[in-house]
C-alpha cells in the first residue's frame, strides 16, 4: 500500500499544485472561451500521457527515453513562449487595448499546451501502476491487490485535494482584491516546474553525452535526488497566501450594503480558512510520503552477487555465447549473472521455478515497467522487484508482461544454459547506469 501511495504522490503532488493555480488564474482573468480552452489542456494532457505510457511500456514504437525527451523539450518551449505572451497580454489588459482579447485567446492556447506537456511528463507512470497490482497474486480480490489499489487511490485523492486547496486559496485571494498574489503564485509555480522539467531533461541527455556538461549532470542528479523539495517550495508559495488570508479573515471589516452581502463576505472568509487548513494537511501528507512513509516502506535487500558466466568464443576469437552450468543454479535460489557491453553490465537471472523439476525461469535482471532496478530474493524465497516491491509469480518468470523479467533467447539442454552474447548486446541500453 505504502509503495503506491508514495509513488503516486511523488509523481503528482507538484504538478497538481501547479494545475490548481493555473486554473485559478484562468478563471479569474480569462473570458469564458479562454477558460474552456485551458480546461481542454487537461483532457489533452491525460490523453497524451496515456499514449506515452502505452508507447514506453510496450516498446512497440520507439525508445522510451526519446519519447520522454520530446515532452520535456515541448514544456520548456511552451513556457518560454508563454512568458513572452504573458507580458504582452498583461500590458494590453492594463491599457485596455483592443488586442487584449486576441492575446488572451492565444495565451489560453499556450496555457493549455503547457498543461498538456506537464501531464505528458508526470502522468504516464501513474497510469501504469494499476496494471501491476495483480502481479504475484491469485485474484484481484486478494488482500495484496486491494491494499495496493487503496494506496494508489489514496495518493490520487490527496493530490486532487491539494490541487483544489491551491485553486481555492489563490482564487479567493484574487476575489478579495489581492490579485497580485494570484499572479505571483501563477508565475512562481510555472517557473519552478520549468526548472524541474529542465533538470529531468538534463538527467536524460547528459549521461548519453548528447549534452556534455558535468555541471548540468550534477545539477540534474541533485534535482532528481531531492525532487521532494520542488513540492515543498510549491507548497510554501501556497501557504504564504493561505497564512495571509487566514490572518486577514480574522481582522477583515469590509463594508456591505445588505445582510445578504455580509453573509456572503463571511462565507468566503470561512472558505479561505478551511482551505488554508486543508493545504497544511496536504503539506503534512507530502512530507510524510517523502520521509517517514519511505522509511517504513524500506525493505532490507540482500542482493545475490553478480556471477560471471563462462564465455565461449567463436572461431574468430570473438565472444559468442555465455554458458551457465545447471549445477550452479540447482539450489533453488535466484542467481544473477553479468556480461559487460560498452561499459554497461548487462545482467540476467536464472531461477528454479518449482522444486524437484528442471523448469527454470530465465530473463534479464530488469523489466519493461521498472527498468533496470532488478530483483532480489526475500527471506521467504520470493522473487521481488526492487523498485515497486511487487512479488513475482515464479511460474510466470520467463514469460512476457507486467513486472516480469524481460525475456531473452537461450538454450537449455539439461546440463547447461547457453545465452547468445548478441542478446546481451541487444539489451545493453536497458542498463544505462552500468551498475
Amino acid at each position: 500500500m505504502l509503495t503506491y501511495l508514495i509513488n503516486t504522490t511523488s509523481d503528482l503532488f507538484t504538478v497538481m499544485l501547479v494545475t490548481g493555480v493555473i486554473l485559478a488564474y484562468a478563471d479569474r482573468f480569462f473570458g469564458e472561451k479562454a477558460r474552456r480552452i485551458t480546461r481542454w489542456g487537461l483532457a489533452a494532457g491525460v490523453l497524451a500521457a496515456a499514449v506515452r505510457a502505452y508507447i514506453t511500456n510496450t516498446r512497440r514504437l520507439v525508445g522510451g527515453w526519446k519519447v520522454g525527451v520530446y515532452g520535456y523539450v515541448a514544456a520548456l518551449i511552451f513556457f518560454a513562449a508563454f512568458i513572452v505572451l504573458f507580458i504582452l497580454y498583461t500590458r494590453a489588459r492594463r491599457a485596455e487595448s483592443e488586442g487584449a482579447g486576441r492575446k488572451e485567446t492565444v495565451l489560453s492556447v499556450l496555457t493549455a499546451l503547457l498543461i498538456t506537456a506537464y501531464y505528458y511528463g508526470a502522468l504516464p507512470n501513474t497510469l501504469v501502476y494499476p496494471f501491476k497490482f495483480d502481479i504475484g497474486t491469485s485474484s484481484v480480490l486478494s488482500t495484496d491487490f486491494l491494499f495496493r489499489l487503496g494506496g494508489y487511490l489514496l495518493g490520487i485523492i490527496i493530490c486532487l485535494v491539494a490541487a483544489l486547496a491551491a485553486y481555492k486559496i489563490t482564487f479567493i485571494a484574487a476575489r478579495k482584491g489581492y490579485e497580485k498574489y494570484l499572479t505571483a503564485a501563477f508565475l512562481a509555480l510555472n517557473a519552478l516546474y520549468a526548472v524541474f522539467n529542465f533538470a529531468r531533461l538534463m538527467l536524460v541527455l547528459t549521461p548519453r553525452k548528447i549534452v556534455d556538461s558535468q555541471a548540468l549532470f550534477k545539477f540534474a542528479a541533485a534535482s532528481n535526488n531531492h525532487s521532494a523539495y520542488y513540492t515543498y517550495i510549491a507548497f510554501a508559495v501556497i501557504l504564504v497566501i493561505a497564512a495571509f488570508l487566514y490572518i486577514k479573515s480574522r481582522t477583515a471589516n469590509e463594508p456591505y450594503r445588505t445582510p445578504a452581502e455580509h453573509r456572503k463576505q463571511r462565507a468566503l472568509w470561512r472558505s479561505s480558512r478551511r482551505y488554508s487548513v486543508t493545504a497544511v494537511c496536504c503539506l503534512v501528507m507530502a512530507v510524510l510520503c517523502s520521509t517517514w512513509f519511505v522509511k517504513l516502506n524500506t525493505v532490507q535487500i540482500h542482493e545475490a552477487p553478480v556471477e560471471d558466466p563462462i564465455v565461449m568464443k567463436s572461431g574468430s576469437g570473438a565472444d559468442e555465447t555465455l554458458v551457465v552450468p545447471v549445477d550452479a543454479v540447482i539450489d533453488g535460489h535466484m542467481h544473477r549473472f553479468g556480461y559487460e557491453v560498452d561499459g554497461h553490465l548487462v545482467r540476467f537471472i536464472i531461477v528454479l521455478k518449482q522444486e524437484g523439476t528442471t523448469n527454470y525461469g530465465v530473463g534479464l535482471d530488469a523489466c519493461d515497467i521498472c527498468g533496470e532496478a532488478g530483483y532480489f530474493e526475500n527471506k521467504d524465497g520470493q522473487i521481488v522487484c526492487k523498485k515497486c516491491n511487487v512479488v513475482m509469480n515464479r511460474t510466470t518468470i520467463g514469460m512476457k508482461g507486467g513486472c516480469n523479467p524481460i525475456i531473452i533467447d537461450y538454450d537449455f539442454d539439461g546440463t547447461q544454459f547457453t545465452v547468445p552474447v548478441s542478446e546481451m548486446t541487444k539489451n545493453a541500453d536497458k542498463f544505462s547506469s552500468g551498475q
